[in-house]
């Protein structure tokens, strides 16, 4: 086993010592992996082209199938255009091929988009006026191989940042020919086209050639939501609200989500918007401004959708979903306000209640606090002054985000319990100062 790795090695290292018995001088470019030979060599011209063997050699021209030996006991070779040759050196042989780019150039007249193409609202079509000559290399055996000739088409479109669209300067790498396929653009462009990718690895220049001004058909949208935030940093960390909004990005939570939705389309050249509100299978609402605001009232899953257009294209619908949670009331039975920054107010807890009212009595049947919202509550002062401690009475009504259109307040029994989203409530709430720590 150890001699198997200098072996291996060896063997290895075979191809490698073949690609490196020849190499060419002058103003020359090289096919990367053709194939069936060993080289196809591209020069600019053959002004100063030569082909050099690592060793004396024998040379051979190949055509068809058919080799003739065209000079033997030479290190080197000054090669012809269009010409395929086989040199042998030692009993190594590596095929290749010449090509004199310079009788091979292409001439652009003119690019001009094409302003009938059926599917502009994806690709634009670019009409190449030009000489382009055929590129190809044979195989020792007859058979030819097409080379393609290859060339960047530049535009500016817009890319979206996160936050805006932005001029963005598009490369494309395309294969030279009278019709060429590339993006759509999302703004007023002009298409440039150069040289082929020989031409740039040659050093060569060649003026390129611009299209006449493109007015865009193509419209995108990059949809987002603020989400109104409910009261401030310090408030949120004391909320008694469950599932209260608090990031702009939020979509979900307790009601009612205000949300504001902005299209940002490719405007002027997207020109008009549609969005739909659905709740389930159910159309809500329907919008035509480039942006909206709408508030979510209702307990449900909602899904947004967005199509922006212009008289020639649409985007395809973009969704966003929105969920808006079941409603829910907790009352407590005590609170102590003594100033320890601890359950220091009478409040519910709650969720997505979109209606709410609370009166508090004492015991004579007096009313002492009423307040209607639920986020607040009732601090234990009547008339700014501490009440006393002890028991006093409440009733509370509401209405959550999952109540039915048109559902009434009434006292829930064991034969007729309230209505889903419903709630009217009473009871007793204790309050007891003690000593503030």
């Amino acid at each position: 086993m150890k001699h198997l790795l200098p072996i291996l090695l060896f063997f290895a290292a075979l191809p490698v010592m073949a690609q490196n018995l020849i190499t060419a001088s002058g103003n020359v470019t090289e096919l990367p992996t053709p194939a069936g030979v060993d080289h196809v060599f591209i020069f600019a011209d053959l002004t100063s082209a030569q082909i050099n063997a690592s060793a004396t050699a024998t040379w051979y021209k190949y055509d068809n199938g058919t080799q003739t030996r065209i000079q033997t006991g030479v290190n080197y070779l000054y090669p012809e255009d269009n010409t395929g040759y086989i040199v042998e050196i030692g009993t190594q042989t590596v095929s290749f091929f010449v090509i004199d780019y310079s009788k091979h150039l292409i001439n652009i007249r003119s690019l001009t988009p094409n302003l009938e193409y059926e599917n502009r609202c994806e690709y634009t079509e670019l009409l190449v006026d030009a000489d382009i000559p055929q590129l190809e290399y044979r195989l020792p055996d007859g058979r030819k191989r097409e080379i393609t000739r290859e060339a960047q088409i530049t535009y500016t479109s817009l890319g979206w940042d996160g936050e805006q669209w932005q001029d963005s300067l598009c490369s494309e790498t395309v294969t030279m020919r009278e019709r060429i396929i590339v993006g759509a653009p999302l703004r007023n462009t002009v298409f440039t086209i150069g040289a082929d990718q020989f031409m740039k690895e040659l050093s060569l220049t060649v003026d390129s050639v611009t299209s006449d001004l493109y007015e865009a058909v193509a419209v995108d949208a990059r949809p987002t939501t603020i989400t109104t935030v409910r009261g401030d940093e310090n408030e949120n960390q004391h909320t008694n609200e469950i599932e209260r909004p608090i990031e702009t990005t939020q979509l979900q939570g307790s009601a009612p989500l205000d949300i504001l939705f902005r299209a940002n389309a490719n405007a002027p050249v997207a020109q008009y918007y549609q969005w739909k509100i659905y709740k389930g299978t159910k159309l809500v609402v329907q919008r035509t401004d480039d942006q909206h605001r709408y508030t979510f009232q209702e307990y449900g899953q909602y899904r947004v959708v967005l199509v922006v257009s212009n008289d020639y294209c649409a985007t395809d619908s973009t969704s966003i979903d929105v969920s808006v949670s079941l409603s829910q009331l907790l009352v407590p039975n005590v609170f102590t306000p003594n100033g320890d920054g601890r359950n220091d107010e009478f409040r519910v807890s709650y969720r997505s209640i979109i209606e709410f009212e609370c009166w508090v009595y004492d015991r004579w049947g007096h009313l002492v606090y009423h307040w209607n919202d639920p986020a607040k509550g009732w601090d234990g002062t009547v008339n700014g002054r501490p009440a006393a401690e002890g028991a006093y009475f409440y009733i509370i009504r509401a209405k959550g985000a999952d109540a039915e259109a048109g559902a009434k307040y009434r006292r829930a029994t064991a034969k007729k319990p309230a209505e889903i989203g419903v709630y009217q409530l009473s009871g007793d709430i204790n309050l007891i100062r003690g000593e503030r720590k």
